[in-house]
């Protein structure tokens, strides 16, 4: 065993289950539904950054524009779809089975354009070797993206008027509304944010992997793993159960290899801590609350 690509590998997979969870969290702490169309958002961006890698941009300006295209087509489900069932008072349980069939719906809009094969990006295949461990230029992308996505997102949520509003909205929309803060707003720059990071997510998960319309659709159980594990609506409990569930992963595929057994069962074992963790500790790991936020 090669510890140092172990390490490597837990913190390319961790740092991509991170920015893939982290719209779902903020979602789901906004307007408290399962958006299962997370999966689609993940998958739309990587065919945005396609497209125009195809057309000459090189992947990290593709992604910028991932984002923003992303980004614009939450807000539009927002507007057609989950604002109209919101102001229906609709469930739970409805706005989740209306994000699913949204998602069908975009999953296969994408693959009647681009048919179901398999795609690459033009990227350099450019990589580093260090103690043993062999890294892309697309890896190493990966990692920094993350840990500047944290510090920001950390400081957006701490320290600007925006953090706070979205805060506020998600412990009392009634009161933040009576203190002025226009909720649909929040919501809608929810979405942006939210989706536009999974558009982002998809670009490099297509990067280093390779890209076709079941994109998102394939890591949505690590990633609604990721989000309960951490405490659903936690980003810092996100943040830790990306890098825990990598490890329990990149490790168990050390165990599966081991065995002869196949390695795509790796998502099993997501699966079996999803299950543990709503067994013996359903409100997560974390529960880690900002400065100023109540319990």
């Amino acid at each position: 065993m090669n510890v140092a690509q172990l390490i490597v590998n837990i913190a390319i997979t961790g740092s991509l289950y991170l920015l893939m969870a982290t719209g779902l969290t903020l979602v789901y702490r906004i307007l408290k539904f399962a958006n299962f169309a997370h999966a689609e958002f993940i998958t739309f961006g990587a065919y945005v950054a396609y497209v125009l890698n195809s057309l000459g941009l090189n992947i990290y300006y593709s992604a910028i524009f991932a984002f923003i295209a992303t980004g614009l087509l939450g807000i539009v489900c927002d507007i057609l779809v989950f604002r109209q069932l919101r102001a229906r008072g609709s469930s739970f349980f409805a706005m989740m089975i209306a994000s699913i069939g949204l998602g069908l719906i975009i999953r296969h809009v994408i693959q009647e354009i681009f048919g179901a094969k398999l795609l690459a990006y033009n990227i350099s295949a450019k990589s580093y070797e260090f103690l043993g461990a062999r890294i892309t230029e697309t890896q190493i992308a990966i990692i920094l993206i993350s840990v500047a996505f944290i510090i920001l997102f950390h400081i957006m949520l701490t320290r600007t008027t925006l953090g706070k509003a979205m805060r506020a909205t998600s412990d009392n929309p009634e009161l933040a509304m009576a203190s002025g803060i226009n909720i649909e707003k929040i919501i809608l720059i929810t979405w942006f944010i939210g989706a536009g990071i999974a558009g982002v997510a998809g670009v490099f998960r297509a990067a280093d992997t390779r890209l076709l319309p079941t994109l998102g659709w394939e890591v949505l159980l690590p990633v609604f793993a990721v989000v309960i594990l951490g405490g659903i609506g936690s980003f810092y409990g996100a943040v830790a159960a990306a890098y825990i569930l990598s490890f329990a992963e990149n490790v168990g595929v050390l165990f599966l290899a081991k065995f002869g057994l196949h390695t795509g069962y790796r998502y099993a074992i997501s699966f079996m801590i999803l299950i543990l963790v709503l067994l013996i500790r359903p409100q997560g790991i974390a529960n880690v609350k900002i400065k100023g936020e109540r319990e």
